[in-house]
């Protein structure tokens, strides 16, 4: 619970910032700009024009119902095909249910995450099916959001085989994990596969991302591979690889493109391609652990009274309550090296600029 309380100061603090006026414009004149800039294109003017017309608006609450309501709108537009929305959704609650039923028969430990899951993804595709007019995915926008779906499925597919071999350790009987864990993995999944704009930058910040993502992985898996196993496999909350592939995507993508917003953005997309991969890596490598034991005096006085049936099952529970704290987490740390990075590969840029324009 406290590890929530922080998260929501975490985005509330974030909101705040990210709402402050600027220029002069207060908060509602700020969060309509926002929203405006993120409409789909055939919706973009209509939301200019209610930008403007929250400048003739006086009174403070009725600016923050007119502000909501353009919100509201900007979250939830119209549908441009029903007929599509509709299927789509359809076909989701149909995926949601046999995803379910399939976990309730084969893993009962985690069929409230495949309902909330199923849910969640439903929502998620319904939404961007009635956002979009046409989907239009090049080969790059392809390649990277199959990375992203790949290891937000391996993470999945990790926990199922702890499950598997050991219920109880993913027998969570307040669902809080269960569903902390579909909201992140829904969260990670949105990002890689609609990414926030890039602009005129998108394939720059796309390869950025996708390379040091892949890279990142990689080591991760040789460094798995190389090490004992152990039954800790908890993911740091700042791990020495990450950090490395985050500082150089953001410096890459911002020194190529002479932008900090594409720097960010590089940095933002690898940590979303990278994290579920480490959560993956990390559960697997403490399954690869032939003899389970207690060696900390905290786990040798809990374990008797904690109700589980062995203690591969206690230090299972425990390392896959562990990563999914940590996959929340993780991408905070990781986000300011991400705009210290932008920073640095825009000044970069400027000083080999200023180089070149040099008299020999």
């Amino acid at each position: 619970m406290a590890v929530l309380l922080v998260l929501a100061f975490l985005v509330a603090a974030g909101l705040a910032w990210v709402l402050r006026g600027a220029n002069g414009a207060d908060v509602p004149a700020k969060a309509v700009t926002i929203a405006a800039d993120r409409l789909p294109a055939h919706r973009r003017d209509w939301g200019r024009a209610m930008a403007a017309e929250l400048t003739q608006i006086q009174g403070r609450a009725i600016r923050w119902r007119f502000a909501a309501g353009v919100l509201r709108v900007a979250a939830f537009p119209p549908p441009s095909h029903r007929n599509r929305v509709l299927a789509v959704t359809v076909v989701g609650l149909l995926a949601a249910a046999g995803a379910t039923v399939a976990a309730a028969i084969e893993v009962p430990g985690m069929s409230v995450f495949a309902a909330v899951l199923g849910l969640l993804l439903c929502g998620y595709a319904a939404a961007v099916t009635a956002r979009s007019t046409r989907p239009r995915w090049g080969t790059l926008r392809t390649l990277v959001g199959a990375v992203a779906m790949a290891g937000v499925a391996a993470a999945i597919g990790t926990v199922v085989r702890i499950a598997s071999a050991h219920p109880a350790a993913t027998t969570d009987s307040g669902h809080v994990f269960a569903i902390l864990f579909a909201l992140i993995l829904t969260g990670y999944v949105a990002l890689g596969l609609t990414p926030p704009g890039h602009g005129d930058d998108a394939n720059t910040v796309l390869w950025w991302a996708l390379a040091a993502a892949l890279a990142s992985g990689a080591t991760w898996v040789l460094v798995a591979l190389a090490a004992p196993a152990t039954a800790i496999g908890v993911i740091g909350f700042l791990s020495p690889v990450g950090a490395a592939a985050v500082l150089a995507a953001s410096a890459g993508a911002a020194a190529t493109t002479a932008s900090r917003t594409a720097g960010a953005q590089a940095g933002l997309l690898t940590v979303v391609l990278s994290a579920p991969v480490h959560f993956a890596v990390g559960l697997t490598a403490v399954l690869q652990v032939h003899h389970y034991a207690l060696t900390t005096p905290y786990d040798v006085a809990a374990y008797p009274h904690s109700g589980f049936p062995d203690v591969a099952s206690y230090l299972l529970s425990d390392a896959v309550a562990g990563n999914i704290i940590g996959l929340v987490l993780y991408p905070i740390p990781l986000l300011a090296l991400a705009l210290l990075g932008a920073a640095a590969g825009t000044g970069l840029h400027r000083r080999g600029r200023r180089a070149t324009r040099r008299p020999a």
